[in-house]
């Protein structure tokens, strides 16, 4: 689907983001990398928690370029527009954070023990790297988005 195939069916809606928007959004990404480390909370929530940071990067990044998501299947929705909006270089990082994404409804909506330790590590990982690019690429092409 292009980005007007994504507006015309109702899934994505043209949004005019503020720097409050964009500082609250990185403020819970934040939050979610420190959360996703706190010892003593199972495996599931902890990864549960790091693809949500991830998450939150890609809403303020859409955010930033006009965009936000709406109606049903938003967690998918988020992904599938920024392999539209970022190049060609990022969409491994796209894949597995789609990955992540559907194994996050298992252990959200079916069930427990899903994810691994090192799962939760390397999801960790990758949503702090995925948050800064998005971060840096907000502060370049969008400044006063930025503050």
């Amino acid at each position: 689907m292009s980005l007007q195939d994504f507006l015309d069916s109702g899934r994505l809606k043209p949004h005019k983001a503020s720097a409050e928007e964009i500082r609250k959004l990185f403020e819970i990404v934040k939050r979610d990398l420190a959360d996703a480390k706190v010892p003593g909370l199972s495996e599931d929530r902890r990864f549960t928690i790091a693809y949500n940071a991830a998450l939150q990067a890609g809403r303020a990044f859409l955010a930033a370029e006009g965009y936000r998501t709406a109606g049903q299947g938003h967690h998918h929705t988020v992904f599938q527009v920024l392999r539209r909006l970022l190049d060609k270089g990022h969409r491994h990082v796209l894949d597995y954070l789609d990955d992540c994404r559907s194994k996050r409804n298992l252990a959200e909506y079916l069930g427990t023990e899903v994810t691994s330790a090192q799962e939760v590590a390397e999801l960790t990982r990758e949503a702090e790297t995925f948050s800064k690019l998005l971060h840096g690429l907000i502060r370049s092409r969008h400044p006063r988005l930025a503050k």
